[in-house]
């Protein structure tokens, strides 16, 4: 029994391991302690990176910038908006209305 009990801790400290978030050596604690919470640094670093577009106006920018063809829904948006002739149907419900 006092073999099972190891057994579970150890694996139970092997979990608590992998799904720590806390930094396991004096050098991870020592740069992740500089006073400021994650977002923080986050935004900091944002702030110091060259771009100031995020990637979804990249990604924008790009599709409207390139020259690709026109994909099927694309023309089939494009055909229901324009006028269509009348079918024989609309025509004989127009002339008896």
């Amino acid at each position: 029994m006092n073999q099972n009990k190891g057994l579970f801790a150890s694996i139970c400290g092997f979990f608590k391991s992998l799904f720590s978030s806390e930094p396991t050596t004096a050098a991870e604690k020592a740069a992740t302690n500089d006073g400021l919470t994650g977002v923080e640094r986050y935004i900091r670093n944002q702030s110091q990176s060259g771009s100031s577009l995020t990637g979804v106006e990249q990604y924008i920018r790009n599709q409207a910038t390139s020259n690709k063809s026109v994909t099927g829904v694309e023309q089939y948006v494009r055909n229901q908006g324009q006028a269509k002739t009348m079918t024989g149907v609309e025509r004989y419900i127009q002339s008896k209305g």
